[in-house]
């Protein structure tokens, strides 16, 4: 049986299932998770859904109808079972992958909000096949793809909704944004001493320090990640 884990998040009470081949939610989603503004009578796609958790808060922050895309048919499965879980399970609504953009909708249709966790770790290569986190060798394939797409995807007062780590160069994303016309701000941020799935070395090779990629305190590195709004200019 999947272990069912509980997170209180803000005035909710969230019940996710890590389900085989989907992993519970990561301090990266907790974070953006925690920072989900009132979303009230609005649409939701999340990218990346994993748990379904970011969706879920969604709907109870809200949003009348959440649409979910991954490309792992697992994580679907497990992210309608636990919007089932929650109580939410008839607003969520699967989109299939399709190879021309990361947010599947027909064209001329648009979204009030877009949120993601996105892949977002940077190797030389994948750790693994079917890498959950893995997104090239700067991390930043997942990052790009969806800011560039967003802007067109987003109803007139629509927002980006998404959380981004250090380690891919998070000014470089500030500027993309401004650059496709999102106006972007930080709503929250915290520090994470590195995980053994971070290369190091890689890290150096990229930049590391000198371009703020990671920190070092007392012996030990620390990325930092972001929870970010962006708004059409």
């Amino acid at each position: 049986m999947d272990k069912v884990e509980t997170f209180e998040i803000g005035r909710h009470r969230v019940a996710i299932a890590a389900h085989e081949e989907v992993g519970p939610p990561t301090p990266y989603t907790l974070l953006l998770a925690e920072n989900v503004p009132d979303l009230a009578g609005l649409t939701v796609v999340d990218i990346g859904t994993g748990s379904g958790m970011l969706g879920i808060v969604a709907c109870l922050q809200g949003a009348v109808r959440v649409y979910v895309v991954d490309t792992n048919p697992a994580a679907i499965s497990a992210a309608m079972d636990n919007a089932e879980r929650n109580g939410v399970r008839e607003r969520f609504h699967h989109l299939p992958v399709r190879d021309d953009t990361i947010i599947p909708f027909p064209s001329g249709e648009t979204v009030d909000v877009v949120i993601s966790n996105p892949a977002q770790l940077p190797l030389p290569k994948p750790e693994k096949a079917n890498s959950p986190y893995y997104a090239g060798s700067d991390g930043r394939d997942m990052i790009e793809e969806i800011i560039r797409d967003t802007p067109a995807r987003l109803s007139p007062s629509g927002r980006l909704l998404m959380v981004h780590n250090s380690v891919t160069d998070f000014p470089k994303s500030l500027a993309l944004m401004k650059s496709v016309g999102l106006e972007p701000r930080v709503l929250a941020e915290r520090s994470l001493e590195l995980r053994p799935l971070f290369d190091r070395n890689w890290l150096d090779h990229l930049g590391g320090t000198s371009r703020g990629l990671y920190t070092v305190r007392d012996g030990r590195a620390y990325e930092t990640i972001h929870a970010m709004e962006a708004r059409l200019q």
